[in-house]
Parts: C-alpha cells; sequence; structure tokens
C-alpha cells in the first residue's frame, strides 16, 4: 500500500497553529472579530466546516455555499491558512428522515437515533452515496483555492460508532468473509468451528458475533474486528477518492482520537498523507498528565514511518465529558503543547476557535472563553504560545530519532481483549506502562508494527505479544541473532493470526531465542501482588500476572519468593547468535521496571538525553545540521536540569544556554544545537 498522492515537495508554512472554527454558529459580525482576534493570537490555520453538512446542503441536493464562500475569502484575506473538512462527519436530520436504515444498531439489536453526531452505519449504501456526493461538490467547489493548506476527511471515525449490528453490516461481513476465505471449509478451519457444534455448511449461516448465550466464538470475534476496521476505513478511502477525482491534489488526513483501539493506525497510515491525532490528557493526573499520553504520540508519529504527525484537537482548559472535568493550571496549556511538538509534532490545534453558547459542548473550552477574550487568562496564554510558535519554522519536518522499539499492533490488542481467556485483559493497562518506564526516563521510543523493518533498533521491547506469526517469530530470531537486545514479556507468543493457540509451550516459535518454556499462567487478583528477588538482592512486587518458567539455556537474574512458585524464575536472559533476549514474567513495580531498562539500555549505550529531575520531560528532534533539544517541565515546582557540558540556544528567547539551569513550574526550553 501507498500514499494516495506523492507530496514530497509540499512544505507546511510553519507550525500550524489554530483549532476548529465553526462561523455557522455565530452572526458575521463575529467573523470580523474572530480574523482580528486569530491575527492577535498567531493563528496562521484553521480547521473548517467539520459539522457543516447541514449548512452546506439543508435538504437533498440543494448547495448553500454563499456563506463558506465569504468565510473562506475572509480568512485567506487575512493570511489564515484552512484545513477544510469534508463534512461528512454528522449526516443532518433531513437525511435520516429519508433513510432510516442508514442508522447503525447496536448488539442488541436496537437501533440508534438522530439527535447526536457520527449516527450512520459504515456499510449503508445511502449514506456513502450522499457523502461522496457532497465531497464532490466541495473538492469541485475550493480544490483550487489559494487558501485551501489540506483536506480533514471526516472527523474522529469510530469515535462513538464503531461497531454495527445491522442487516447490511451482516451482509457485508459474509461477503468480507467469502473475500478473505473463499470456501467455507476454510473459515471453518480458520474459526475452529468443530468447537461447541459451530461447523458451517453455507455463508448464510453466519450471523455477527452480538447477543449471543455466552463467549462468541474468538475467531469470529477478531474478524469481526478486521472487517469493522476495514469497513469503516474505505468510507476514507472513498472520500479521498473523490477529492482526487474532483482534482484538488493538496495533501489530506483524518484525526484519529487517543484511547481509540478499534482501528488499525498503522493501515490507515498507509492512505493519509499525515496522521493527525486529537489529544485530551487528563488535568485532574497532575504531574503525570503528560506521561499518560506520551504513548499515544510515539504511537501516531510511528505510524507514518516517524513522519511529522498533526495535533488537530486538545482544549485549552476543561472539556465537558468526564465525570469532573478540571482546568489546567496556569502554564499546563503550553507546555502539553510543546510535549506534542517534541514527539514529532508540526501542528498545535485546538477544539475550538470560540466556545460554543448552546449544544452539547458549551461547556468545553475554547481559544475565546465565552466571556470574551479581553482580561482572559485562557486568551492570554493562547497568544503566548501562538508568538512562540512562530520561532519553530526551522524545527518543522524534523524527526525523532530512536534507538528502543515497543513492538505493537491493533490486531493484538483485539485479540487480547476478546474473552474466555485466563483473565479478562486490559491491553492498553497493560502494555502502557512498559512504556512509561522508558519514557519517564527520557529515552525516546517508536511503537513499532511487528510486521516494520526493525533495522536501526538496538532494544526491543515486546509487552503482551500473544498474538505472534511465524514470520514475527523469524524477524525477532533474525534481530537477536545480528546482535539486537530483545525483551519479551508475559503472556506473549500464545497464539497464531487466527487465534489458535501453538502447542508445546510459551512464548510459542522463540524457545530457542528466550532460551525458556512456559508451562502455566497465574493472573493476579487486581490488588495482589508477588515479590521478586534479583541477583543483587533488590526485591520488588511482581503485578498482574505470573508466568511459571522451566529455564533451559538461560541465566536466572531474578525469581519469585513465595507461594507455590517460589524460588522459581521470574526474570531470564538468554545469549542467542550476537545478541541476547530477556523474559519477564511478570509486571515489576514502576521503579525496579525503570531501572531494569535503564541497565538494558546503558549496555547498549543508549542513555537519558539529559540529568533532569522528575516530572521534566526531554525529548530531541532532528532536521538538517541542527538537533532540537526539547525540555518540559510538566510539575509545579522548578526542576533542575543539567546538559552534560551541551550550550546552545533557546528557540523560545533566543538566548544562549547554560549548561546547568532551572526550569520554572510549567516551563519550557527549546534548545538549538549542532548535529
Amino acid at each position: 500500500m501507498a500514499e494516495i498522492t506523492n507530496q514530497a515537495a509540499f512544505q507546511l508554512p510553519g507550525v500550524l497553529y489554530g483549532g476548529d472554527y465553526n462561523p455557522e454558529q455565530w452572526t458575521e459580525d463575529v467573523w470580523q472579530e474572530d480574523v482580528r482576534l486569530m491575527q492577535a493570537a498567531g493563528v496562521n490555520c484553521v480547521s473548517l466546516g467539520i459539522f457543516s453538512w447541514a449548512k452546506i446542503e439543508p435538504q437533498q441536493g440543494q448547495y448553500n455555499f454563499a456563506w463558506l464562500d465569504r468565510v473562506i475569502d475572509l480568512l485567506h484575506t487575512h493570511g489564515i491558512r484552512i484545513l477544510l473538512a469534508t463534512a461528512t462527519a454528522s449526516p443532518p436530520p433531513w437525511f435520516s428522515h429519508l433513510h432510516p436504515e442508514s442508522l447503525p444498531v447496536d448488539k442488541h439489536g436496537l437501533r440508534y437515533k438522530p439527535g447526536s453526531r457520527q449516527h450512520y452505519c459504515p456499510n449503508n449504501a445511502a449514506y456513502r452515496h450522499a457523502a461522496s456526493a457532497l465531497v464532490t461538490k466541495i473538492a469541485l467547489r475550493y480544490g483550487a483555492h489559494p487558501a485551501i493548506l489540506m483536506w480533514h476527511v471526516n472527523n474522529e471515525y469510530a469515535c462513538h460508532i464503531y461497531e454495527c449490528y445491522c442487516d447490511t453490516c451482516r451482509d457485508h461481513f459474509r461477503a468480507w468473509l467469502q473475500e478473505r476465505y473463499a470456501t467455507i471449509d476454510a473459515l471453518n478451519e480458520s474459526w475452529g468451528t468443530a468447537f461447541w457444534s459451530q461447523q458451517y455448511d453455507q455463508w448464510e449461516e453466519i450471523q455477527l458475533p452480538h447477543r449471543t448465550t455466552t463467549f462468541v466464538n474468538p475467531g469470529q470475534m477478531l474478524d469481526y474486528r478486521r472487517f469493522m476496521n476495514a469497513s469503516i476505513l474505505s468510507l476514507f478511502r472513498g472520500e479521498i477518492e473523490a477529492i482526487r477525482a474532483a482534482g484538488a491534489q493538496q495533501p489530506m488526513f483524518t484525526n484519529m482520537v487517543f484511547g481509540l483501539k478499534w482501528l488499525d493506525q498503522y493501515e490507515w497510515a498507509c492512505y493519509a498523507d499525515y496522521t493527525a491525532i486529537d489529544m485530551y490528557p487528563d488535568p485532574s493526573l497532575g504531574d503525570q498528565a503528560w506521561s499518560s499520553i506520551a504513548f499515544a504520540y510515539d504511537a501516531i508519529r510511528s505510524a507514518k514511518g516517524n513522519k511529522p504527525f498533526l495535533l488537530l484537537e486538545q482544549a485549552t482548559t476543561q472539556v465537558n465529558w468526564r465525570a469532573i472535568n478540571q482546568l489546567k493550571p496556569p502554564g499546563m496549556m503550553r507546555a502539553l503543547s510543546y510535549q506534542a511538538i517534541a514527539h514529532g509534532a508540526d501542528s498545535v490545534m485546538f477544539f475550538q476557535w470560540r466556545q460554543s453558547k448552546a449544544g452539547a459542548e458549551k461547556f468545553h473550552s475554547g481559544m475565546i472563553p465565552l466571556g470574551g477574550a479581553a482580561d482572559s487568562r485562557i486568551f492570554a496564554e493562547v497568544s503566548q504560545l501562538g508568538a512562540e510558535l512562530k520561532r519553530l519554522t526551522d524545527v518543522v519536518g524534523s524527526r525523532v530519532q530512536t534507538q528502543v522499539g515497543l513492538l505493537f499492533s491493533y490486531e493484538n490488542v483485539w485479540a487480547l481483549e476478546i474473552d474466555s481467556k485466563p483473565a479478562q485483559i486490559d491491553a492498553m493497562s497493560a502494555i502502557l506502562p512498559w512504556h512509561a518506564a522508558l519514557a519517564q526516563q527520557n529515552i525516546p521510543v517508536d511503537i513499532v508494527h511487528p510486521n516494520s523493518d526493525f533495522a536501526g533498533y538496538r532494544v526491543l521491547v515486546a509487552p503482551l505479544l500473544y498474538q505472534m506469526t511465524e514470520s514475527h517469530a523469524e524477524k525477532l530470531r533474525q534481530f537477536v541473532r545480528e546482535g539486537g537486545t530483545l525483551i519479551v514479556t508475559y503472556f506473549s507468543g500464545i497464539t497464531d493470526a487466527r487465534d489458535h493457540i501453538w502447542t508445546g509451550g510459551y512464548p510459542a516459535l522463540l524457545h530457542d531465542v528466550l532460551g525458556i518454556k512456559v508451562e502455566e499462567w497465574q493472573p493476579l487478583l487486581p490488588d495482589e501482588v508477588v515479590e521478586i528477588i534479583d541477583q543483587t538482592g533488590q526485591r520488588t512486587q511482581g503485578q498482574h500476572w505470573v508466568d511459571l518458567l522451566h529455564p533451559v539455556t538461560v541465566e536466572v537474574l531474578a525469581h519469585y519468593n513465595g507461594g507455590f512458585f517460589d524460588q522459581r524464575a521470574a526474570i531470564t536472559r538468554n545469549r542467542f547468535g550476537s545478541g541476547q533476549a530477556y523474559y519477564v514474567g511478570t509486571r515489576p513495580g514502576a521503579a525496579y521496571l525503570h531501572d531494569f531498562f535503564c541497565r538494558i539500555c546503558t549496555e547498549q549505550s543508549i542513555h537519558s538525553l539529559i540529568d533532569a529531575g522528575v516530572g521534566v520531560e526531554v525529548s530531541m528532534r532532528s532536521g538538517g545540521a541542527n538537533q532540537y533539544l526539547f525540555v518540559i517541565n510538566h510539575t509545579g515546582t522548578s526542576q533542575s536540569v543539567t546538559l552534560h557540558g551541551q550550550k546552545g540556544i533557546d528557540l523560545i528567547c533566543e538566548a544562549t544556554i547554560a549548561d546547568q539551569f532551572s526550569l520554572e513550574p510549567y516551563g519550557v526550553r527549546i534548545i538549538r544545537l549542532p548535529l
């Protein structure tokens, strides 16, 4: 798969700064104030028309572009570029009235009603036709307009509807399965239908995996997840094709949602010119808010081969959809915005420009609060950030350089979360601590798909790689044989891509590389821990899981203390070829895991970028003849920083930064260093 167009010559005009602009919510006199305030705040770009379908097409086939013409020309006159949306994210009332069959159906067989957003079945022909017609009209009208920088396709696909159980989806699922398996015998083999008398004789017997008496067939559920991902992806591809058929040549993207796990971002990235994400860290997490989202930034960047991504939405302060919506204290919004750039973003955008006075998100903060811009803390911070971002033009297009990869795939997440396992597993909660142990010591990490090229990585971490194919195993074997360091965790190498268990002990296919064999596993209760003692006598507590290991050729680095697995191996290391492979049969405490990774990375000459206090995030981007060191204090107290003799220019204040300095609460330094 390849990108739809070759955008190699495309250049951003600097860090994109702005937000979702919804002028249809306001009278035209407010538009004039908007562009004046945008210029004052340093805004150079807005997303436009995301929820404008009803305004653009008030009745089927009747289009009203006059208001949009005026908005686009007004923004263009004031030097503001546009990410023009296709407006397909929320069908208007007339569409749902004419096509009630387009409304999705939940797993209980109940059809959703209009009155919110994203209320469409991804396989409904009427929706696809209407969306394509709308996109074609918009692209024909504005495809050559000089204000249009990029196309914003739909919005937050699958944020609300990531599965549908209507008859149309059932029929499409059967067709998808026929294309995938060709014969019913092949499907039966893949799904293991000999169990529970589930063997199918003809395609028409197959249903969607909704309301069943007990566990759904795991192979069927995994294929349903693949099918829904493919169905929604086909909507994205359809809109891309409509835009290109209309002659528009600007780059295109769609914005993913932080925490959404039902779409395969690696596959979607093949069809987008930029990856993009909406990010809403919870201020109530305080000093830990930043580390809760670092994984998502690394993942969205890695999905496009480390190309810079777009931060499309964030909140200036409060959101409106948590049980309790807390404010971001002064400085936190700025620090978190720079965090995105530090991880590879070339934009800082918000939802939304002006806070709404009506509707479901009227309590969601905006760049201009309901009280107006004058004397507003929020607008003052927005304007400060806008002025600073103008100084970062040289950073645009530079890339994060890494030597550590964390193996991750969405199909593996889907497979992990299918029920009927030794324990119910929240995949992200189980995987994120392994990333956090690296991120919190400022070691850059890529989130690497198992099908990716491992060249350039010195260390690979494979947390809960439950689903492992023969090709994945061979790539990992070669990586270690040629000198790489591999860390594999508990409950890895259990099944193939069909969710069939590999027989003969685990992690299957890697016995020689890891030098162990896992016979049994003991999931731990939520508050249960097991003590671990390592070779040095250091103790920690294992959480979540215990694998009962049989050492074969390994060195035992730590063992369990107590319980019926007393003295059994907990952490091992095996030499294989020119490399080494570790196995960790539980999840050690955070401090121990931090030190464990630190020792391994140090052995491979991979170090934290600089010395800094707890809660200070450090990242590096490289481009041209320079490196750009980002130092961000995510805490409410001053922190000390040591640069190990390096000196450079802070791009924000344009001053030389000394070897040692103090970083104020929520302070940021972006230091240009020679490459």
